[in-house]
């Protein structure tokens, strides 16, 4: 269990990532940037040549070759030269040979076949010119390579060449190329850095120059110690973490941090393209030479034309803040015990911070000597800001506890980068971690740092539309509606103190916002803020309106409908319209049921005729059940008759009612 803290102290730091052999002159000052680039500055002597070498690590060579640049008015780079991105491939190309072929004397010997050798094996020695080796089979797994030679005299002769076998290549041309290629390989082996011959003008008596180049580095990180003090205010320390991964000791380097996240780019500079081109074929045709003449075939063409005329297919398409006092003590009550020393926070060195449009720089005080691989931290930002304790709940959260956060306003003049974050109570001890971003000036940021199971919160939503404006236009009634969700969140406060309980109300597309507690926005979400006094209950209240505007046909408007609509209107004569026309719409609907039960009527007495005339033809004449049939096919006929007669007679007080209608609508 904490007891006391005293001071908060972290132990790191970091530097960027640019490996370079320690005769390539002093580094002088480096920037980091929060895009992973470090920006150095180095001072290196120029020979009497006119010319600075450095030695680079191949993956960072690409970077210098886009980003070297003279620092100062003295000099200019003329040129920049170094081997290339594949030495040994290159080597290679001019030999008559591979790389494999000086793994084993057999494989070497049959790649120069033709040079003048001198090889002993076994005692024996023969001299001349090769003229290939043979590989046979001397047992179960074991073979002998004979070496078979043209010597000065013409004898051709041969050797089996064991483990003692030694080559002298009297050849001087291939000798050279031998010795060439072994060279080469040796390179290859450690081939992981580039020798970068820099051409410069303008630098008298061979003196230094300064060069200033971008490569990448370790991201450098931001740990924040915040205390607070329980009058609305607390200690801030920002402290950076770096690493030198260099590949070379630092000495008197003098660091700067910027919070910049350029764009940052990279390109194969240093890699060998080629573009493709188009081959075109080599024409080895014969030309002017006429084919054999076949007779006349004339008749057989057009006989054969006519038949795939007559199987062919169609053609086809063409295809196309207020401070909670006592309350963070009482909220850890139960967890830690009261330390008998306040907190106090260890005093950090001045940094110079500057502020610009798109970021902030901490200039490092001093220098720093720093061993390749190590880590250092120190502090860039130590300031008193405002800082409230408040309770943070977000809509549609799993937990109906809400999460005590600290408010904090950057009164430290000169914007933070983002970092994690520990907080301690002055008087308490270590609350809990945190993730803090970006954090402008001016700006505030809630970190959060623990659930407080003392406050609850509920949340309900009700759901509500109403009409907002009625317009008839050619018969058209357009109908704006007006949607509304309030959302009711209430908040069961701590029994033992005070909260301040700021909730987060999502933020819907389209719809409008309102609240009686808003403070302030987010991107995401709407933020409400109440006080609950000890054993209190509050809410708080956010409404959400859309305005939606829908059009109907009146002469097809449901008679409940355009009784709702005169009921929403304040215009008396639209109201009796309205009222005028959903009577009669409901007769006339009334009227339309009966004409479908009519319909219905008649569709089920024909479709019985149809299954009666059916059976008559399948009985026999003069029979009973015939006559049986041909009554009930008579009475079916009457009943269909008066069917008929009373849809008419309904049909008629449909058309009156549509007339009315019409008639209405024509009126508004």
């Amino acid at each position: 269990m904490l007891k006391q803290v005293t001071a908060i102290l972290l132990l790191s730091v970091a530097f960027p990532a640019v490996s370079l052999a320690a005769d390539n002159g002093a580094i002088r000052a480096i920037t980091l940037s929060s895009g992973g680039l470090a920006e150095v500055s180095r001072s290196a002597a120029v020979g009497s040549d006119g010319v600075v070498r450095l030695e680079v690590p191949l993956d960072q060579v690409d970077d210098m070759l886009k980003s070297l640049v003279v620092n100062g008015t003295e000099g200019s780079v003329a040129d920049i030269s170094l081997a290339g991105p594949r030495p040994l491939q290159e080597t290679f190309k001019g030999l008559p040979f591979t790389p494999e072929a000086l793994s084993s004397v057999p494989s070497l010997l049959t790649s120069i076949q033709g040079a003048r050798v001198s090889v002993t094996s076994g005692g024996k020695t023969v001299e001349g010119d090769i003229l290939g080796i043979e590989t046979r089979e001397a047992g179960e797994n074991t073979t002998v390579h004979l070496l078979t030679v043209l010597d000065k005299d013409g004898a051709v002769e041969t050797l089996a060449l064991g483990e003692d076998a030694s080559v002298r290549i009297d050849d001087a041309d291939m000798r050279a190329k031998v010795a060439k290629a072994a060279a080469a390989l040796a390179r290859g082996k450690n081939d992981n850095a580039r020798a970068i011959d820099i051409k410069v003008n303008g630098v008298k008596n061979s003196g230094d120059i300064g060069l200033t180049y971008v490569v990448p580095s370790p991201i450098w990180k931001t740990a924040y110690k915040v205390v607070t003090e329980g009058n609305g205010k607390a200690r801030l320390q920002a402290w950076t973490v770096l690493e030198n991964a260099s590949g070379e000791d630092w000495k008197g380097v003098k660091l700067t941090l910027t919070s910049a996240e350029p764009v940052t780019l990279k390109q194969g500079l240093h890699q060998l393209y080629w573009r493709e081109r188009q081959e075109v074929p080599v024409n080895t045709a014969s030309n002017n030479v006429p084919d054999p003449d076949s007779g006349d075939l004339s008749n057989r063409q057009r006989l054969a034309w006519d038949v795939e005329e007559q199987a062919a297919p169609a053609p086809a398409k063409a295809m196309g803040g207020v401070s909670r006092k006592a309350a963070a003590s009482a909220y850890m009550s139960d967890e830690l015990e009261k330390p008998v020393v306040a907190m106090q926070m260890a005093a950090a060195n001045p940094t110079a911070a500057t502020e610009s449009d798109i970021s902030a720089t901490f200039e490092l005080p001093g220098t720093y000597d720093l061993a390749n691989g190590d880590t250092l931290s120190v502090p860039i930002v130590d300031a008193e800001l405002d800082a409230d304790m408040v309770d943070m709940y977000r809509a549609g959260s799993s937990l109906r506890n809400p999460i005590a956060a600290v408010m904090l306003k950057n009164t430290a003049g000169v914007s933070m980068p983002a970092g994690i974050l520990t907080l301690y109570d002055s008087k308490i001890g270590y609350v809990g971690d945190s993730q803090l971003s970006a954090l402008p000036k001016e700006d505030t940021r809630l970190a959060s740092f623990a659930t407080d199971r003392k406050v609850s919160i509920s949340e309900q939503q009700t759901p509500t539309e109403e009409i907002a404006s009625l317009k008839v236009s050619d018969g058209v009634m357009q109908a704006v509606v007006k949607y509304r969700q309030t959302t009711t969140y209430t908040v069961s406060g701590a029994l033992d103190g005070e909260r301040t309980v700021i909730v987060e109300h999502p933020i819907r597309d389209g719809w409008s916002f309102s609240s009686d507690q808003s403070f302030g926005k987010m991107a995401t979400h709407q933020r409400l803020r109440t006080v609950v006094p000890a054993a209190a209950e509050k809410t708080l209240t956010a409404v959400d309106e859309q305005l939606q505007s829908n059009s109907y046909a009146l002469v097809d408007a449901e008679p409940d409908m355009l009784l709702g609509w005169s009921a929403s209107t304040h215009d008396k004569g639209l109201t009796d319209k309205l009222t005028n026309l959903a009577e009669v719409r409901k007769k006339q609907v009334a009227a339309q049921n009966d004409l479908q039960s009519f319909d219905n009527e008649i569709e089920k007495l024909t479709n019985d005729q149809e299954r009666i005339r059916q059976n008559i033809g399948a009985v026999p004449e003069n029979s009973d059940l015939k006559k049986r049939y041909l009554k009930a096919l008579a009475d079916s006929e009457d009943q269909i008759a008066a069917v008929d007669e009373k849809r008419a007679a309904v049909q008629k007080d449909s058309d009156s009612l549509g007339s009315q209608v019409a008639e209405i609508i024509r009126t508004f």
